[in-house]
């Protein structure tokens, strides 16, 4: 072999048992990868600001004064003092009203006629035609910031309606035409109180329905059973005790109703409007509660004036306005000032009032009254 190519096989061997190491060889391995440099503290989260809480009687009142006006039913300045409660919403509010002085029948049919074109925004019902209200869908419901303080049985529970005062059935005596003040309803049987009691017609009149209702409950019925009423008005018809006269202010100035049967705030206020010798009497055998109810009438065009009226009429300053009208407020947490007080008779005269709490049956007797009226009147 020649020199030059001994050289050249070596050469090839080594270089192929190079190649062989190399592929045996371990892997260096990687460089190791430094830990992750642990993440930034994450920043407090900071709760978003909350928005301003928006006083929800604030709301209503800036809603009501751009609407600026009220339209009421049967809510005439005279009635349990209105005109003090419109005063208030004018003074403090800016807020005009027009009413349309209404029976409660009247309000009732205005109310179905003008059902697809609202007129009326408010308006205030004897508690027997909360049925009616709720059956015909008459009021939209809302629920002003006293409710907690209304008993259950003087609100409906889903906002519909709530009443705001109540009146007892009591006798006006005028006591220049009268010698010895009626205590009771078995006192007004006497003959000596022959032809001098005067009443209306409890087929037309709420209240002298609830004149009959009240001498019910004196004689054992109550709502659901008003028959002791009617058997006690035929009583005192036959025994010639009562006057075919309506108790007007008018008549009862001429004198011409020794005896007037209504209810005690209508008697309060003719005492203390008319200069006569007049005398209200609770009748110690019992009688009966009238409440009334206010609503802002489904669709009223002034739904939010109307709203901020009911919040008047609940208010420590509202609930005073009624009693200056002598109804008795509803909210019980509301004192009277003694000298407004020393005008009512005193609570003892009181403590024999009921208050007729289911209204269904309060609807029912009123039906059951003015049906019965009819042999009473023959």
């Amino acid at each position: 072999m020649s020199r030059k190519l001994f050289v050249l096989v070596s050469v090839l061997l080594v270089l192929s048992m190079s190649l062989a190491a190399c592929a045996k060889a371990t892997p260096t391995a990687a460089p190791a990868t430094a830990a992750p440099t642990a993440a930034p503290t994450a920043a407090p989260i900071v709760a978003p600001t909350a928005a301003p809480t928006v006083d929800a009687m604030a709301a209503l009142i800036t809603a009501a004064k751009a609407e600026g006006k009220l339209v009421s039913y049967g809510l005439p300045d005279s009635w349990v003092n209105y005109g003090g409660m419109w005063k208030i919403m004018s003074d403090k509010y800016g807020i005009t009203h027009v009413d349309t002085d209404m029976s409660s029948g009247e309000i009732l049919a205005a109310l179905r006629a003008e059902a697809t074109s609202p007129v009326a925004d408010i308006t205030d019902l004897g508690f027997n035609f909360a049925k009616v209200v709720n059956d015909e869908k008459f009021s939209q419901p809302y629920k002003n910031a006293y409710w907690a303080e209304i008993p259950d049985y003087a609100k409906d529970p889903d906002g519909r309606w709530s009443a705001a005062y109540w009146g007892a059935i009591a006798f006006l005596v005028n006591k220049d035409k009268v010698t010895n003040v009626p205590q009771s309803w078995t006192d007004l049987l006497k003959p000596e109180y022959k032809d001098t009691i005067c009443m209306k017609d409890p087929r037309e009149s709420a209240t002298a329905n609830m004149v009959v209702l009240a001498a019910a409950f004196a004689h054992g019925g109550d709502e659901t059973n008003p028959q002791p009423g009617l058997d006690y008005f035929k009583q005192l018809s036959d025994a010639g005790n009562l006057r075919a006269l309506a108790p007007s202010a008018d008549n009862i100035q001429k004198g011409e109703c020794p005896i007037s049967l209504f209810w005690d705030f209508d008697a309060l206020a003719d005492k203390y409007s008319f200069n006569m010798n007049l005398d209200v009497v609770i009748p110690s055998d019992g009688t009966v509660a009238g409440l009334y109810i206010q609503f802002v009438t489904v669709g009223a065009p002034h739904a939010n004036a109307a709203k901020l009226m009911l919040e008047t009429e609940y208010s420590d300053e509202g609930q005073l306005a009624y009693a200056q009208g002598f109804v008795h407020p509803i909210r019980t947490s509301v004192k009277l000032p003694a000298d407004l007080l020393a005008k009512f008779p005193p609570d003892s005269a009181y403590a024999g009032v009921k208050f007729p709490k289911d209204y269904v049956a309060l609807d029912a007797a009123a039906t059951t009254i003015s049906t019965g009226w009819n042999q009473i009147a023959q």
